[in-house]
C-alpha cells in the first residue's frame, strides 16, 4: 500500500485545532506518534504542537520567568513543551487529589500548589470547567465532582493573593519603582478571585477607546507640534472617561466597598472615589505617553502631570473633571492647601508623584472608612487592608481588629498567601504575630482532622450529617455538616444564646449547619424539628448560594422513591462521620417527619 508523502501528512495534522480543554485533538498527535515511522516524523514537527500549547497554557510564573526558560530549555520545540507543562499539570492534579480525599496533610499539599503559581493555574482552572453531576445521580465524569471543583477554585484564589502579596512585597524590598502605580492597584481585585490580566485588559481597552476619541477631537499627541497643548489633552481625557460612564459617585454610595476595587469600578462602579478614577486617568494617560502619577494631596487624591522642558507641571482633579480638572501649581495649590489648614511655603511633599505604596496605603485607610459603614464586611476586603498594612506599616494592633470582623483564619489562607508574606515583613513583631496566627490555625486543624465521630447507643444521635432541616425557631433552611454528642461551645457562648433555657439544655447533641443564608450556626437537636426532602432544585439553591457546600458534600441522592433524598458525603465528611452514610441510607427509607412541600 503506498505511502502519502511526509508533508502531505504534516498538512493534514495542522487540520487539528487546539482545544483548551478537550484532549482528543492533541491525543491525535500523541497516536501518531505511536504510528509508522512516517506518521511519527510528521507529529514530531514542532510547529504542530504550538496550537495546542497557545490553546491550553495561557498563564505562566511571570515572577519565575518560566515560560522563557522552558523557551530556553527545549529550545522552543512546542512538543517537548507542551509534554513538559502537562507533567506539571499531572503533579498538579495528584496534589488536588490527595487534598480530595484526606484532610490530614491536605494544607501542605494547597501550599506546594500555591507556590507553583500561574505555571499550573491552566489545569486547575480547567477543573473548575468540567461538568459536575446533573443533580444530581446523573453521568459523572470524575469522582467526588462539586468537591474537586470547591478546592480546584480555593486554590486558585490562594494563588491570585499570594501573586499580590509577593509583587507588592518587592516594593518594601526592592526598588519602590519596580511596579507601577497602576499595576499594583490591579493586584487589589486580585483578592475577590480576578486576575490581573483582566484588569490589564479592561485598561488597555480603555486606552485604545480614548485614543479613538481623541483622535476625532483632532488633539495632537506629539510634543514636538507647535499646536501641542497638553493641558487641553488632559481635560479630553477626563471629558472621555466622563462620557464612558466614569465620575463622581453619589454621596449615598460614597462608602460601597465596591468603589476601591478595579474589577467593580472599572464595570459595575464607575461612579466611584477620587482615587479610583485616578487610577483610570493615569492608565489612559500613560498609554498615550503622557507622564502621570498620583499625588498625595489632602482631602483627595490629585494627578501630577510633567509637561515639556520650559513649561510648569499642572496637577489634574479628576473628582472635579466636571468643572475644570486643570490645576495651576503656581497659582492654585496655595489657596487650596490654606483651606486645609496647611501652610503653602513647604508644598512639595503634597504636590510630587507618589509611588505605588503611598496609594496602596491610602486606599487601605479609604477600605477601613468604608468599613465603618458597612454592616457587613467582606472578607476579602479585610484581608487587602490586613496585608496592605503588614506590609508599609507593620500595624499589627489595626491588623488585629481587622481580623476580629471576619470569620476566624482559614488553615487554607495560613498555608498559602500568609505564610507567604510573613517573611516579606521588615518589622519583627509582624513576622512573629503572622507565624504565629498561621501555625496556631495549622495546628488546631491538623488536631481536627484526627477527630472521629463515631455513633454509638449510649449517646444517640437523631440526625446526621447531609440532612436538610427548617429551624424550629428562625424557620431558616439550614444542611448538617457535623455532629456533636453534647454542647461543645464554651460557657461564654451557651450563655449568650441561653441554651440552658432548651427542654435538654447543653447535654443533648449539637449540630454544625450551613443555611440558605449562607451563615454558619451551631444548633441543638431540640431546634431541628422538622427535616426536608431535598429536591434538585433545593439542592442547586444549596450550590447557588453556599460554594463552602462543595467541600462537604460530593454528591446528592434525589430519586423518586425517596423519602427524604440527601446530600452524599465528601471523602472529608465520610473519614469524620463514617457511619452516617449507612446512616442516612436508613433514614431515607423511613417516612418518619419529612416536609414534602418545599
Amino acid at each position: 500500500m503506498p505511502r502519502l508523502p511526509l508533508d502531505l501528512y504534516v498538512a493534514i495534522l495542522e487540520q487539528v485545532p487546539g482545544l483548551r480543554s478537550e484532549s482528543d485533538s492533541v491525543l491525535t498527535l500523541v497516536n501518531c506518534l505511536r504510528a509508522n515511522s512516517l506518521l511519527r516524523a510528521a507529529a514530531l514537527v514542532s510547529a504542530l504542537w504550538e496550537p495546542h500549547y497557545r490553546a491550553r497554557y495561557l498563564h505562566n510564573d511571570a515572577l519565575k520567568n518560566s515560560e522563557s526558560r522552558l523557551k530556553s530549555r527545549f529550545q522552543s520545540n512546542w512538543r517537548l513543551m507542551y509534554a513538559e507543562r502537562r507533567r506539571w499539570d499531572r503533579v498538579a492534579l495528584e496534589l488536588l487529589d490527595q487534598m480530595v480525599l484526606q484532610r490530614k496533610g491536605r494544607y501542605q499539599h494547597a501550599a506546594t500548589l500555591a507556590s507553583m503559581s500561574f505555571d499550573i493555574w491552566d489545569a486547575l482552572e480547567i477543573e473548575c470547567l468540567l461538568p459536575v453531576p446533573t443533580v444530581f445521580g446523573g453521568n459523572i465524569t470524575r469522582s467526588y465532582a462539586i468537591t474537586r471543583r470547591y478546592w480546584a477554585e480555593g486554590v486558585l484564589n490562594m494563588i491570585l493573593r499570594r501573586f499580590a502579596i509577593m509583587h507588592w512585597g518587592r516594593l518594601v524590598h526592592e526598588d519602590h519603582k519596580c511596579i507601577t502605580f497602576v499595576d499594583a492597584f490591579s493586584l487589589m481585585s486580585a483578592f475577590f478571585g480576578k486576575k490581573p490580566q483582566e484588569m490589564h485588559s479592561h485598561l488597555l481597552e480603555l486606552g485604545h477607546a480614548c485614543r479613538e476619541y481623541l483622535v476625532k477631537q483632532q488633539c495632537i499627541f506629539d510634543p514636538n507640534v507647535a499646536k501641542y497643548d497638553l493641558p487641553e489633552l488632559c481635560t479630553q481625557i477626563c471629558q472621555f472617561m466622563y462620557q464612558q460612564g466614569f465620575g463622581p459617585v453619589e454621596p449615598i454610595q460614597f462608602y460601597d466597598i465596591l468603589n476601591h476595587f478595579p474589577h467593580a469600578y472599572l464595570t459595575t462602579n464607575k461612579q466611584s472615589i477620587p482615587l479610583s478614577l485616578v487610577q483610570v486617568f493615569v492608565s489612559i494617560a500613560r498609554q498615550l505617553g503622557i507622564s502621570a502619577s498620583p499625588v498625595e494631596f489632602p482631602g483627595r487624591v490629585l494627578v501630577h502631570v510633567s509637561s515639556p522642558p520650559g513649561v510648569d507641571d499642572f496637577l489634574v482633579d479628576v473628582f472635579g473633571a466636571d468643572t475644570q480638572p486643570v490645576i495651576s501649581i503656581r497659582n492654585d495649590i496655595p489657596i487650596m492647601l490654606m483651606r486645609h489648614g496647611i501652610a503653602p511655603d513647604n508644598m512639595s511633599q503634597y504636590i510630587s508623584p507618589c509611588g505605588a505604596s503611598a496609594m496602596l496605603l491610602r486606599a487601605a485607610r479609604n477600605i477601613i472608612a468604608s468599613l465603618r459603614h458597612n454592616p457587613s464586611t467582606p472578607q476579602s476586603a479585610v484581608y487587602v487592608t490586613a496585608c496592605i498594612h503588614l506590609l508599609f506599616t507593620g500595624e499589627t494592633e489595626l491588623v488585629d481588629h481587622l481580623l476580629s470582623l471576619v470569620p476566624p483564619l482559614d488553615p487554607l489562607y495560613c498555608s498559602t498567601f500568609l505564610a507567604d508574606l510573613q517573611p516579606l515583613l521588615i518589622r519583627p513583631r509582624s513576622r512573629f504575630l503572622v507565624k504565629k496566627w498561621c501555625t496556631d490555625v495549622l495546628e488546631a486543624e491538623e488536631h481536627e482532622a484526627d477527630l472521629v465521630r463515631l455513633r454509638t447507643s449510649e449517646r444517640p444521635i437523631k440526625h446526621y450529617c447531609g440532612l436538610t432541616f427548617e429551624h424550629r425557631i428562625y424557620q431558616y433552611i439550614g444542611c448538617i455538616i457535623g455532629w456533636d454528642p453534647v454542647c461543645s461551645a464554651t460557657k461564654e457562648w451557651q450563655t449568650m444564646m441561653n441554651v440552658s433555657s432548651l427542654p435538654r439544655g447543653a447535654n443533648q447533641p449539637f449540630y454544625h449547619v450551613l443555611t440558605l443564608e449562607g451563615g454558619q450556626r451551631y444548633v441543638a437537636e431540640d431546634n431541628i424539628s422538622k427535616p426536608i426532602k431535598l429536591t434538585a432544585e433545593l439542592a442547586m439553591l444549596f450550590l447557588e448560594k453556599i460554594p463552602v457546600i462543595g467541600r462537604y458534600f460530593s454528591d446528592a441522592y434525589i430519586h423518586p422513591d425517596s423519602c427524604r433524598g440527601r446530600w452524599t458525603l465528601s471523602p472529608e465528611l465520610q473519614q469524620q462521620y463514617p457511619d452516617d452514610e449507612l446512616f442516612s441510607q436508613i433514614y431515607d427509607e423511613w417516612p418518619g417527619n419529612v416536609d414534602t412541600s418545599m
